[in-house]
């Protein structure tokens, strides 16, 4: 198994900065809905090698597949999508982005939610889908001070429980042991504020906790309940847009239980299709928004600009 460290990052072409226009980073989409409108604002974009990926697709069908969205089918570039619901008298954020202190090329969500004229210390709710770095390591600004100061912050219990403890860091892979490091810095600066749940459970009005585990050990999605068109936040239970529906048993090393994740993803595909929910993916292409159809024996994703 190939595994890539922060240092190795940097050597990879992660430094998109330079040739992203701002505009491009900063722009947000919205969904309106009945009981709200849900925003997605973009942290920026990161690549990775398909060595630290699908470590048990054929390698030359992996890249046909890949060659249908672009000539660069040993790198995969993967937006970080933040969305944000506004329900008038709350706003939601899911996940908050990476900060700068991860790579270069992203950090971009405070800069993306001023260009809005959305205050993030009026954020009223901060939901995580898990407690990677691109997820959750954007709670705080470049003075290490919460972004959100007066939010409640929301996460699974099995997630909470995981990062929390003292093996983390001996579970992660050689050069990801910053990533544990990062999370438990976050969760002592949230402890007193956190509301810790279980799947299933109903974490805010109509926004329903769903089991997505496997790519880490709690890792949650959440279906936002609407009579107009119920939306799956999906985190990363789904991270490419024909990989993921076309070949959802195949397995990812960026998943800490692979056999889970692969498992959860076929579980929510079909909950897609069979209940017409939308689709909100903070790896699929900007700004994510998406649904779900049946292509040959498996699936298709169908963007919604």
């Amino acid at each position: 198994m190939t595994t890539v460290s922060r240092r190795d990052f940097g050597k990879i072409g992660l430094t998109l900065m330079s040739t992203i226009p701002f505009l491009c980073l900063t722009q947000a989409r919205a969904r309106s809905f009945v009981n709200g409108t849900l925003h997605s604002f973009s942290d920026g974009i990161m690549n990775l090698p398909i060595e630290m990926l699908w470590d048990s697709a054929p390698a030359s069908k992996l890249k046909k597949i890949l060659s249908e969205e672009t000539d660069k089918v040993d790198v995969v570039s993967r937006p970080v999508n933040v969305n944000l619901l506004d329900t008038g008298d709350r706003k939601i954020l899911f996940d908050a982005g990476s900060g700068t202190n991860f790579l270069s090329s992203l950090g971009q969500l405070p800069a993306a939610l001023e260009a809005a004229n959305v205050d993030a210390r009026a954020v009223t709710d901060v939901v995580f889908t898990h407690a990677h770095p691109d997820h959750i390591w954007g709670i705080i600004d470049d003075f290490d001070d919460l972004l959100m100061p007066d939010a409640t912050y929301h996460i699974g219990r099995e997630e909470w429980n995981f990062w929390d403890s003292d093996n983390a860091i001996s579970a992660m892979p050689e050069g990801r042991e910053n990533f544990a490091v990062g999370a438990k810095t976050r969760f002592d600066m949230i402890r007193e504020n956190v509301n810790l749940f279980d799947p299933g459970a109903e974490v805010l009005p109509n926004i329903e906790a769903v089991n997505t585990a496997g790519h880490t050990p709690g890792h949650m999605s959440f279906l936002i309940h609407d009579p107009k068109r119920p939306v799956l936040i999906a985190g990363d239970a789904l991270t490419h847009s024909l990989i993921s529906f076309r070949h959802p048993e195949w397995r990812t090393q960026s998943d800490m239980d692979p056999d889970l994740a692969a498992r959860h993803r076929s579980v929510i595909l079909k909950r897609l299709f069979d209940e017409k929910i939308e689709l909100a993916g903070t790896h699929l292409p900007a700004p994510g928004f998406g649904y779900v159809e049946k292509h040959e024996s498996a699936w298709r994703y169908v963007a919604i600009d």
